[in-house]
């Protein structure tokens, strides 16, 4: 019988270098040289492996300003959910962004419940907004909020008001905290008649609605030229925005304070003009408008300046950039633009012209003009992002931004 040799203890490996001085290790850097170099991942999955390596990296990535910058670099337009009509009484359709995502999207996508297969198709819902990763639903006398990520949904009763009335329900970011990450509220506004409408808020914080009271002296309801159709409400920062078929202004409703305001168009801008109020990169106040240049068409994106303690009369628009429309639609000969449909983190989407069929939808960024999305619907269209609440637990700060 052959006796076993000992083995040699392994020592270090032969293929590292040795340790020299003149190489800089993690130590030596300071946390705005790391910032730098995490920001500049790929995706928030490569990030979250990269938070696993040490607590140093795990407390610069979980920090609210590196999140909302990693957010404003890398967002995740996962695609859009729209209906086939346009009184939105159908279940809405989800088309994907793209055919393949990276990691964190792509199982996202395959775990979620995007044919929301959960959502009674015989109660009636009609979809209202989505914002956030949610989407809100509303009928006679309920609102669903719902994630398709996570396959829960939330039914929240209505405010008890006059049932002649017209509604704008709008879904928003909720204020977060220790106490109440995750959190969101719904805004439902009563329009009555051309100069009066009320407000009220509800939180999913406490469950409960806090309501205004009537305004009718800051108050233009957003009636379409149809006298018995009224603008859909566009939100930013927080505010609901309504156009009006006969004025420059913009009505203006604020969650917070809950108070109704307006704003006038930026120069140039018409009521018939075809354009959007919505949220740029950074989560400001941006309008995106379609106008005619002399060396073709333009998308003008203006910005709402408003300053510390201004009033609503007082907010000022500000021409940050042009970006000519042939970069996104191309060169080909595409039908009349119908108009801009919404402004979502960033993210444009507009609408062609098409008598003959649904109508062909194209999303971009703002900030490269790059298109993201090409899709067809007869009806609305509502952009989904991907949802930073669901993206890694690893990287929830404590504080919601």
């Amino acid at each position: 019988m052959r006796r076993g040799r000992k083995r040699k203890r392994a020592g270090k490996p032969t293929c590292l270098p040795p340790a020299d001085a003149s190489f800089p290790s993690i130590d030596s850097l300071n946390d705005d040289v790391l910032e730098e170099i995490l920001v500049r991942l790929p995706c928030i999955a490569s990030l979250a492996r990269a938070a696993c390596a040490c607590a140093r990296l795990r407390a610069i990535a979980s920090s609210w300003a590196f999140l909302r910058r990693f957010r404003t670099l890398h967002p995740s337009l996962l695609g859009h959910f729209a209906t086939d009509a346009d009184d939105e009484s159908v279940i809405p359709t989800f088309h994907p962004a793209r055919a393949q995502f990276d990691g964190c999207s792509d199982a996202a996508v395959r775990g979620g419940d995007f044919f929301l297969t959960r959502v009674d198709a015989n109660a009636g819902w009609r979809v209202q907004d989505c914002r956030h990763g949610r989407l809100l639903f509303a009928n006679e006398s309920d609102l669903l909020v719902y994630d398709p990520l996570s396959r829960r949904g939330v039914s929240i009763r209505r405010p008890s008001w006059y049932p002649s009335s017209h509604f704008t329900h709008c879904l928003l970011a909720g204020y977060g905290g220790d106490g109440c990450p995750g959190s969101f509220r719904v805004v439902s506004v009563e329009h009555n008649g051309e100069r009066a409408a009320r407000g009220a808020v509800y939180s999913s914080c406490t469950g409960a609605w806090r309501r205004g009271r009537w305004d009718y002296d800051r108050v233009i309801n957003p009636k379409r030229p149809s006298e018995y159709s009224y603008f859909p409400g566009m939100q930013a920062a927080g505010r609901i925005y309504w156009k009006h078929r006969d004025t420059t202004k913009l009505q203006v409703f604020d969650a917070g304070p809950m108070r109704f305001s307006y704003v006038h168009l930026p120069e140039g801008v018409h009521p018939r003009s075809k354009y959007a109020v919505g949220e740029a990169e950074d989560g400001g106040c941006c309008l995106v408008v379609l106008a005619d240049a002399p060396h073709g068409t333009v998308f003008k994106v203006w910005r709402l300046r408003t300053g510390k303690g201004s009033w609503p009369w007082a907010w000022t628009w500000e021409l940050e950039r042009r970006l000519p429309a042939c970069e996104v639609i191309g060169k080909v000969q595409y039908p009349p633009i119908r108009h801009v449909c919404a402004v979502v983190a960033g993210v444009v989407l507009i609408c062609f012209q098409n008598h003959a069929g649904p109508h062909r939808h194209i999303a971009f960024w703002l900030s490269n003009m790059q298109v993201e999305a090409t899709f067809r619907s007869a009806g609305w269209a509502y952009p989904f992002l991907m949802p930073w609440r669901h993206s890694s637990p690893l990287l929830l700060p404590s504080a919601k931004f």
